[in-house]
């Protein structure tokens, strides 16, 4: 039994050597693919360096443009305060031209009152003269039918005048 012990043992030696050599070509393996990984990890965090370097200084930029900015504006309010005088100035003038407007538009509506009073008058003078002239015109009808009459009325006197004289004359013959 000794030699089948041994052997036994032998084969779990064995056994132990191929799970021994193979756990070392898993490692290795693992090594293998841990160091491709580290390598990258390495090359990403000097990639993510660079990128941080460019962000500090586009940082540093945008820091001193806007420093240039702020002067530019501090120059600017100096001229912005002369541009709110002429606004100031612009409006005052636009609230008296305002002012004129309103005061024009009140005598427009006075104006436009006294137009129609006028027109009205206008009218009422116009129906006036219309009735003076219905009424001339009536009377200068009545005139011409008394003138006729009158000329019928000294004719038919003539007539008799003449007819007396006639009958006169034929009066004093006899």
């Amino acid at each position: 039994m000794n030699l089948k012990n041994k052997e036994t043992q032998l084969f779990e030696s064995l056994n132990k050597l191929d799970s021994i050599a193979d756990l070392i070509k898993t490692s290795k393996e693992e090594s293998s693919y841990l160091k491709k990984l580290s390598h990258q990890l390495e090359k990403e965090k000097e990639e993510l360096h660079q990128k941080s370097k460019n962000l500090e200084q586009e940082k540093n930029n945008i820091i001193n443009e806007l420093k240039v900015f702020e002067e530019k504006l501090n120059n600017q309010d100096a001229g912005n305060y002369e541009l709110l005088n002429k606004i100031d100035l612009i409006e005052k003038e636009n609230q008296t031209i305002k002012d004129e407007l309103a005061k024009m538009e009140e005598e427009l509506k006075e104006s436009r009152y006294k137009i129609e009073e006028t027109e009205n008058i206008n009218k009422n003078l116009k129906e006036e003269v219309n009735s003076v002239q219905t009424e001339l015109q009536s009377t200068k009808e009545q005139l011409e039918q008394i003138l006729k009459n009158k000329k019928m009325f000294v004719k038919k006197i003539d007539e008799l005048s003449q007819e007396t004289d006639a009958m006169l004359g034929e009066f004093d013959k006899w």
